[in-house]
Order: structure tokens, then sequence, then C-alpha cells
């Protein structure tokens, strides 16, 4: 008999507790914030900075309201063909919600990169020369392409 109404008040409570676990599911914040973008005339290059790239973009949740100082640059991503950075923007709610987008920017190429590689490189090992096919090769190296054997 006492089994019985163990049982029986332990099956209410699950159920009680199911119930209140719907409702707060149902309440529960599951929308995610959305960016709002306003025009901006930046040119990327090696001076901007991380606040320059948040000027002109807003965040809103409709729960949580103004999301702005919660912006984040996640990274920028240089497309040199095409002269132009592409930055990609998250924003999290307070309730782990969470949107990203990303805006291009035109960048200027030649700014960001300085020197070409063939200069960094030819200043950081003096020993190495270019061939005509445009491969590296080292002063200890052969004609034939085989590393000499150096003394120690």
């Amino acid at each position: 008999m006492k089994g019985n109404i163990l049982g029986i008040f332990f099956t209410m409570l699950s159920g009680v507790l199911i119930a209140l676990i719907v409702i707060a599911y149902g309440r529960s914040d599951r929308q995610e914030p959305e960016f709002r973008f306003s025009a901006l005339n930046l040119m990327y290059d090696s001076t901007t900075t991380e606040s320059d790239l948040i000027a002109g973009i807003n965040a809103y949740d409709s729960r949580d309201g103004d999301l702005t100082n919660r912006i984040v640059v996640e990274k920028v991503v240089l497309n040199r063909e095409a002269e132009t950075a592409v930055v990609y923007y998250a924003v999290a709610d307070y309730s782990g919600n969470v949107t990203k987008q990303s805006r291009v920017f035109p960048a200027d190429i030649k700014d960001l990169e300085g020197e070409t590689e063939e200069e960094n490189l030819e200043e950081m090992y003096p020993d190495l020369s270019f061939g005509d096919s445009g491969e590296m090769y080292s002063s200890a190296e052969g004609s034939s392409g085989e590393q000499a054997e150096e003394e120690y």
C-alpha cells in the first residue's frame, strides 16, 4: 500500500515537472538578434581599427533591446584580386542566441602588404637566390638541385 502511494506521488511529481519544463521552454528567448547597417565610407588599410569597422552598425534583440556594445569582429579576409576586405561580425544576446553577418569594404592592398614577399625573403636570407623559374635555391645546393654535403 505504501509503495503504491509513493508510486502515485512520484508519477504526479514527474507530470508537474514536465509541465514546468514545457512552460519554461515556451517562454524562453529563441529569437536571434539582428544587425542594422548604416552606410559607411571606409577604406580598409593598415591604420583601420576594430572600432572603425564597428562604426555604423547596430544590433537589436526583441527581448534584450540594444546589443550594439556586444558586437565583435570575428575576422577579416582580404581579397587581393578584387582589392576588398570582407569583415565578419557576430553578436549574441543574453540568452545565447548568436547572429553572424559580413560586410565588404574596399581595401588598400599595397598599404597592407608593404614590401613584396620576395623582397622580404631576400632581406631575411641573403644567401638565397631566385632561379629563372622562380624557384628558390640555396648557394649550398649544386647545379643538379642536390644539396651539397656540409662539413661540421
